[in-house]
């Protein structure tokens, strides 16, 4: 009796896991969309590149606008805009670089990602892909506006 037990916890269990490891339609669909979006317009575009001493690259520090001081040169907006909020949630986001001295943007970086929309086990995490996880998509956005004179 105990081992009859034992095997159908350890098959209700197996199944789970199994079942939570398949891709449902709704996140192959996604899954697709998401790419699809991240090489269209995913990454990074810089509208002007700044030269640094290697001294001050190391020192750059670029804070979000509200927690940026007056004396900070640039500052970050966050990008976020929820393009599904259910399950799976699908999402927009990024940020863009701004100099504070002429409001320029220096760079936007723009990524999406999926979350979720996995048959519910309650065993595992939500399944989630974004755009940094496409090779060949540049993500640095603070490496791409800011470089180092001389290299």
């Amino acid at each position: 009796m105990k081992r009859s037990l034992s095997l159908k916890l350890f098959a209700l269990l197996f199944s789970a896991v199994l079942i939570s490891a398949c891709a449902t339609p709704s996140q192959v669909y996604w899954d697709h969309k998401v790419k699809e979006l991240c090489e269209k317009d995913g990454g990074v575009t810089v509208y002007e590149k700044v030269e640094l001493t290697k001294d001050e690259f190391d020192k750059l520090d670029i804070p979000f606008e509200r927690n940026a001081k007056s004396n900070s040169p640039y500052y970050r907006v966050s990008l976020d805009d929820v393009v599904i909020n259910d399950s799976p949630k699908v999402w927009k986001g990024g940020q863009e670089i701004i100099r504070k001295s002429d409001g320029k943007v220096l760079g936007v970086q723009v990524s999406y990602g999926r979350r979720g929309g996995d048959v519910t086990t309650g065993v595992s995490e939500p399944s989630h892909y974004e755009c940094n996880q496409i090779d060949g998509i540049n993500l640095s956005l603070t490496k791409s506006v800011f470089l180092i004179k001389g290299e």
